[in-house]
């Protein structure tokens, strides 16, 4: 695994564009995760629930889609879970390849950017799914750092069982 030219985080920025910095460097650390490797490898998982590294981008997708372009933005977005197939997007597919999952990844990153472009962190917003639940803008940035961070902990793992590579 290549040292790539990667996203690195302000640091000095206001706080919206300090937790999205983080949250770009954890995106772009997932994605440097899944690089050099076959597809095979990709979809490679040693535990029984499936868990890959192609598994964890989907499902990364997903997420980011979720709290940003639904709950934050409004936007009605396909999402790969529904109520009756919670886990279709820890699912692959035959199509969902490492250069289609990073297409939709990257375009993702593009309309989270247009969604809080103009976003201030203490907006309330309404979870779509549960509209008597609220959420505010910063506690999903915070969340979905969270949500990356947790998941890059997998992918380290996982990349390390494969070929031993490690970094960040």
């Amino acid at each position: 695994m290549q040292e790539a030219n990667r996203f690195e985080p302000p640091a000095h920025a206001t706080p919206i564009e300090t937790l999205r910095g983080f949250h770009k460097f954890l995106r772009d650390t997932l994605a440097w995760k899944c690089t050099d490797l076959s597809e095979q490898q990709l979809r490679w998982s040693p535990v029984e629930s499936g868990t890959s590294l192609l598994a964890i981008l989907k499902h990364s997708i997903n997420t980011e889609r979720w709290w940003i372009a639904t709950a934050i933005g409004g936007r009605e977005v396909p999402l790969d879970w529904s109520a009756e197939d919670p886990d279709g997007d820890w699912r692959l597919e035959r199509g969902d390849t490492f250069e289609s999952l990073l297409a939709l990844w990257n375009a993702e990153d593009l309309r989270s950017d247009d969604v809080l472009a103009n976003e201030t962190l203490d907006r309330t917003v309404m979870r779509p799914n549960r509209p008597e639940t609220t959420y505010s803008v910063a506690w999903i940035l915070t969340h979905m750092v969270e949500e990356v961070a947790r998941h890059v902990g997998q992918a380290d793992i996982i990349r390390e069982q494969i070929d031993g590579a490690t970094g960040e």
